[in-house]
């Protein structure tokens, strides 16, 4: 109660996050160490990294570069494959499925601390924006339509224009020499 609904409820939600980053973080553990032990029988990995077989690359630019061998990359692509192995789809797939119970489970724990703390009542309170704020963009409004006005009667605008103008700028509350009375 001393800090309010909505810091309640804030806690509420980083609690059951926290709680259910438990599971995903150890499944993406076993997913990690899965690509560890098996990064020396991924095919694409031992083709870069084997020596005896030194394919010579193309260059990577038009002009200034040599020709390179794909040995060099054997670092990159033993890493790739321990976040890119046949685990990571069984981990995508649990991941989808963590989003939706956790999504799910959320919108439970929140209609049960709405009803525990008696929130059923409190409607969302729309913020205003500051007065200050709000000053500013009406002077801002006020000096353009000041602007629009002048360019009418400067450019020979039609009288009716030029009146349909001007009371469209009274009817919207601005002084433009007409005071309410």
């Amino acid at each position: 109660k001393y800090f309010g609904e909505k810091i309640g409820l804030y806690f509420a939600w980083l609690g059951l996050y926290t709680s259910f980053l438990i599971p995903s973080s150890v499944i993406g553990v076993i997913v990690f160490l899965y690509g560890c032990a098996t990064i020396e029988e991924d095919i694409p990995s031992k083709e870069m990294c084997d020596q005896q077989n030194a394919f010579t690359m193309c260059p990577l630019c038009d002009k200034s570069c040599d020709y390179w061998n794909l040995s060099s990359a054997c670092g990159t692509a033993q890493a790739s494959h321990l976040f890119d192995n046949p685990a990571t789809v069984f981990f995508s797939i649990f991941m989808a499925l963590w989003a939706t119970m956790f999504l799910e489970n959320w919108k439970r724990l929140q209609m049960r601390l709405g009803y525990f703390w008696d929130l059923t009542g409190i409607e969302e309170e729309e913020e205003h924006s500051r007065p200050e704020y709000e000053a500013r963009v009406r002077e801002k409004m006020r000096r353009e339509s000041d602007k629009s006005l002048v360019r009418k009667l400067g450019t020979g605008g039609t009288a009716d224009e030029i009146l349909l103008s001007f009371h469209w700028e009274c009817l919207r509350g601005w002084r433009l020499g007409c005071e309410k009375g």
